[in-house]
Protein backbone atom coordinates (compact mmCIF):
# COMPACT_ATOMS: atom_id res chain seq x y z
CA UNK A 1 0.00 0.00 0.00
CA UNK A 2 0.98 3.68 -0.76
CA UNK A 3 0.61 6.78 1.04
CA UNK A 4 -0.39 9.59 -1.55
CA UNK A 5 0.38 13.05 -0.15
CA UNK A 6 -1.20 15.14 -2.48
CA UNK A 7 -0.95 18.45 -0.98
CA UNK A 8 -2.55 21.66 -2.95
CA UNK A 9 0.81 24.11 -2.40
CA UNK A 10 3.14 21.52 -2.67
CA UNK A 11 4.56 18.14 -4.61
CA UNK A 12 2.65 14.93 -4.54
CA UNK A 13 4.49 12.64 -2.24
CA UNK A 14 4.36 8.65 -2.34
CA UNK A 15 5.38 6.38 1.26
CA UNK A 16 5.43 3.32 1.22
CA UNK A 17 4.09 1.47 3.44
CA UNK A 18 5.72 -1.63 3.10
CA UNK A 19 9.10 -0.42 4.05
CA UNK A 20 8.51 0.66 7.18
CA UNK A 21 11.01 -1.02 10.22
CA UNK A 22 9.93 -2.86 13.05
CA UNK A 23 11.49 0.23 14.80
CA UNK A 24 9.14 2.52 13.21
CA UNK A 25 6.06 0.01 13.33
CA UNK A 26 6.60 0.80 17.30
CA UNK A 27 7.08 4.79 16.77
CA UNK A 28 3.78 4.72 14.61
CA UNK A 29 1.41 2.49 17.23
CA UNK A 30 2.42 5.47 19.93
CA UNK A 31 1.70 8.39 17.71
CA UNK A 32 -1.94 6.73 16.65
CA UNK A 33 -2.83 5.24 20.05
CA UNK A 34 -0.57 3.87 23.18
CA UNK A 35 -2.66 0.10 23.11
CA UNK A 36 -3.05 -0.36 19.21
CA UNK A 37 -1.51 -3.33 17.86
CA UNK A 38 0.59 -3.13 14.48
CA UNK A 39 -2.61 -5.70 13.02
CA UNK A 40 -5.07 -2.82 13.85
CA UNK A 41 -2.87 -0.32 12.02
CA UNK A 42 -2.28 -2.65 9.47
CA UNK A 43 -6.21 -2.42 9.36
CA UNK A 44 -7.05 1.48 9.67
CA UNK A 45 -4.81 2.11 7.20
CA UNK A 46 -6.72 -0.25 4.59
CA UNK A 47 -9.75 1.61 6.03
CA UNK A 48 -8.12 4.94 4.91
CA UNK A 49 -8.02 6.31 8.58
CA UNK A 50 -6.21 9.62 8.51
CA UNK A 51 -4.35 9.46 11.90
CA UNK A 52 -2.49 6.25 10.43
CA UNK A 53 -1.74 7.47 7.03
CA UNK A 54 -0.60 10.60 9.14
CA UNK A 55 1.69 8.87 10.81
CA UNK A 56 2.76 6.47 8.96
CA UNK A 57 3.75 9.11 6.35
CA UNK A 58 5.36 10.64 8.99
CA UNK A 59 7.39 8.54 10.40
CA UNK A 60 8.69 7.82 6.35
CA UNK A 61 9.09 11.07 5.70
CA UNK A 62 11.29 12.00 8.94
CA UNK A 63 13.46 8.96 7.23
CA UNK A 64 14.92 12.17 4.61
CA UNK A 65 13.70 15.33 7.04
CA UNK A 66 14.91 14.17 10.68
CA UNK A 67 14.47 17.29 12.15
CA UNK A 68 10.35 17.17 11.29
CA UNK A 69 8.01 16.61 13.94
CA UNK A 70 4.67 15.39 13.69
CA UNK A 71 3.47 19.16 15.03
CA UNK A 72 4.75 20.41 11.44
CA UNK A 73 3.33 17.35 9.81
CA UNK A 74 -0.50 17.90 9.79
CA UNK A 75 -1.81 17.50 6.27
CA UNK A 76 -5.50 18.20 5.49
CA UNK A 77 -7.61 14.94 5.33
CA UNK A 78 -8.45 15.08 2.10
CA UNK A 79 -4.37 15.46 1.04
CA UNK A 80 -3.81 11.81 2.30
CA UNK A 81 -4.98 8.67 0.59
CA UNK A 82 -4.53 5.18 0.70
CA UNK A 83 -3.57 3.73 -3.18
CA UNK A 84 -2.47 0.12 -4.34
CA UNK A 85 0.74 -0.23 -5.98
CA UNK A 86 1.67 -2.04 -9.27
CA UNK A 87 2.31 -5.30 -7.45
CA UNK A 88 -0.60 -5.62 -5.14
CA UNK A 89 -2.68 -4.68 -8.61
CA UNK A 90 -1.01 -7.92 -10.16
CA UNK A 91 -1.97 -10.00 -6.99
CA UNK A 92 -5.45 -9.04 -7.21
CA UNK A 93 -5.65 -10.04 -10.96
CA UNK A 94 -4.29 -13.20 -9.97
CA UNK A 95 -7.68 -13.54 -7.96
CA UNK A 96 -9.43 -11.87 -10.55
CA UNK A 97 -7.96 -14.41 -12.85
CA UNK A 98 -9.17 -17.04 -11.15
CA UNK A 99 -12.65 -15.87 -10.69
CA UNK A 100 -12.82 -15.30 -14.09
CA UNK A 101 -12.31 -18.09 -15.39
CA UNK A 102 -14.91 -19.56 -13.02
CA UNK A 103 -17.59 -17.20 -14.78
CA UNK A 104 -20.22 -17.73 -17.40
CA UNK A 105 -20.85 -13.74 -17.80
CA UNK A 106 -20.09 -12.39 -20.93
CA UNK A 107 -16.47 -9.82 -20.73
CA UNK A 108 -18.52 -6.67 -20.49
CA UNK A 109 -20.22 -7.29 -17.27
CA UNK A 110 -17.07 -9.01 -16.20
CA UNK A 111 -15.41 -5.62 -16.99
CA UNK A 112 -17.61 -3.41 -14.76
CA UNK A 113 -17.22 -5.81 -12.14
CA UNK A 114 -13.60 -5.16 -12.47
CA UNK A 115 -13.07 -1.32 -12.76
CA UNK A 116 -13.12 -0.32 -9.22
CA UNK A 117 -9.66 -1.28 -9.32
CA UNK A 118 -9.12 1.98 -11.10
CA UNK A 119 -10.20 3.86 -7.49
CA UNK A 120 -7.64 1.82 -5.57
CA UNK A 121 -4.74 2.12 -7.69
CA UNK A 122 -2.03 4.46 -7.86
CA UNK A 123 -0.70 3.39 -11.00
CA UNK A 124 -4.02 3.94 -13.08
CA UNK A 125 -2.79 3.23 -16.47
CA UNK A 126 -0.96 -0.20 -15.33
CA UNK A 127 -4.55 -1.50 -13.57
CA UNK A 128 -6.41 -0.40 -16.76
CA UNK A 129 -3.68 -2.61 -18.71
CA UNK A 130 -4.38 -5.08 -16.20
CA UNK A 131 -7.61 -5.03 -16.73
CA UNK A 132 -7.88 -5.53 -20.91
CA UNK A 133 -5.13 -8.31 -20.01
CA UNK A 134 -7.55 -10.13 -17.56
CA UNK A 135 -10.60 -9.59 -19.75
CA UNK A 136 -8.27 -10.83 -23.43
CA UNK A 137 -8.22 -14.09 -21.67
CA UNK A 138 -11.89 -14.36 -20.99
CA UNK A 139 -12.30 -13.80 -24.43
CA UNK A 140 -10.19 -13.43 -27.70
CA UNK A 141 -12.46 -10.80 -28.81
CA UNK A 142 -12.56 -8.61 -25.74
CA UNK A 143 -9.44 -6.41 -26.17
CA UNK A 144 -10.47 -5.28 -29.47
CA UNK A 145 -14.67 -4.89 -28.11
CA UNK A 146 -13.22 -3.07 -24.79
CA UNK A 147 -10.29 -0.81 -25.16
CA UNK A 148 -8.84 0.86 -22.66
CA UNK A 149 -10.46 3.93 -23.41
CA UNK A 150 -14.15 2.36 -22.74
CA UNK A 151 -12.90 2.23 -18.94
CA UNK A 152 -14.14 5.07 -16.87
CA UNK A 153 -11.93 7.80 -15.85
CA UNK A 154 -11.34 8.54 -12.16
CA UNK A 155 -10.64 11.82 -10.71
CA UNK A 156 -7.60 11.29 -9.64
CA UNK A 157 -5.34 9.02 -11.73
CA UNK A 158 -1.75 9.21 -10.71
CA UNK A 159 1.22 10.08 -13.45
CA UNK A 160 3.63 7.50 -11.15
CA UNK A 161 4.08 4.51 -13.06
CA UNK A 162 7.24 3.39 -10.56
CA UNK A 163 6.57 0.35 -9.24
CA UNK A 164 6.89 -0.70 -6.03
CA UNK A 165 8.66 -3.09 -3.37
CA UNK A 166 6.35 -3.87 -0.93
CA UNK A 167 5.42 -7.20 0.28
CA UNK A 168 1.81 -6.77 1.41
CA UNK A 169 -1.29 -6.81 -0.14
CA UNK A 170 -5.34 -5.51 0.46
CA UNK A 171 -6.76 -8.27 -2.24
CA UNK A 172 -6.19 -11.64 -0.50
CA UNK A 173 -9.16 -12.86 -0.33
CA UNK A 174 -11.03 -14.74 -3.20
CA UNK A 175 -13.39 -12.45 -4.58
CA UNK A 176 -12.92 -9.67 -7.23
CA UNK A 177 -14.01 -7.27 -4.16
CA UNK A 178 -11.25 -4.98 -2.87
CA UNK A 179 -12.33 -6.40 0.86
CA UNK A 180 -9.17 -6.11 2.73
CA UNK A 181 -7.32 -9.10 4.81
CA UNK A 182 -4.89 -6.89 6.22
Amino acid sequence: MLIVHNPADGEVERFDFRSVRTSEASIITGLVAADLTWQQVKQRLADDDPDVMRAVAFVIKKRTHPSLRIADFDPLVGELVVRLDRKEVEEWAEVAADNIAKSDLPPEVIEVGLTPILDEADDVEHARETIQRLLAGKSAAAPDAASSDSLPSTAEESTNSAASTSDSSRTSSTSTAMASTT
